[in-house]
């Protein structure tokens, strides 16, 4: 099974509550974004969208220019279909990998990926996350990534294997671009009870002045 047909399969057979990254608001990505992007028209980019009720929520909040984009087809057209856009906001939804070129109409203010990197086991994969990464964010744009912790105990999310990472093994990957500017742990609790213990790291992107 590839990787689009894996996630399909699993948006297809479970509502989004019962997946085991569901929240009913999307913390802390939710306050994340809105500390770093004060602009309400600055391009936010949700890296692995899925079914995440985070597009809805920066909505919710007054955020007018969004983009998501992931593997599975069928959480995009969910997101279709199920999105409140308010009038004047602007939603942009496509599915595509994160991993190939990504074919985007303009440069982002701010990347975020909750749980997306953890899953690139090939190091060709990671260094064509990061290609698109840094080709597509505006300098001084903001990259915000949540992966499993050193401290979460389980090997693997949605039956796939993932790597687990600390904040020093991020910034060495991504520092040469990228300088860190805050880490945080977060206990995620699924929804059957269980917890996940979650590394959330933000970047900003160098330019001239950083």
């Amino acid at each position: 099974m590839t990787g689009k047909d894996h996630w399909n399969h699993v948006y297809r057979e479970n509502l989004r509550e019962e997946l085991g990254w569901y929240e009913v608001v999307s913390q802390p990505s939710l306050s994340l974004i809105e500390k770093y992007i004060e602009n309400k028209t600055d391009l936010i980019f949700d890296a692995g969208c899925g079914e995440s009720t985070l597009i809805q929520d920066l909505l919710n909040k007054g955020y007018q220019n969004i983009s998501g984009v992931d593997l599975s087809s069928q959480a995009v057209s969910f997101l279709k279909n199920t999105l409140d856009i308010p009038e004047g906001a602007q939603v942009s939804l496509q599915t595509a990998d994160l991993t190939e070129p990504l074919n985007l109409q303009k440069k982002l203010n701010l990347w975020h990926d909750r749980a997306v990197f953890h899953f690139l086991q090939d190091a060709s994969q990671r260094k064509a996350y990061r290609k698109n990464l840094e080709t597509l964010l505006n300098p001084g744009g903001i990259f915000i990534i949540s992966c499993f912790s050193k401290e979460n105990e389980a090997e693997k999310c949605s039956g796939l294997s993932v790597i687990k990472y600390n904040a020093s093994e991020l910034s060495d990957f991504f520092g040469e671009s990228f300088q860190l500017l805050e880490t945080l742990n977060y206990d995620h609790k699924m929804p059957w009870g269980d917890t996940r213990n979650f590394l959330y790291c933000v970047f900003i992107k160098k330019g001239e002045n950083i």
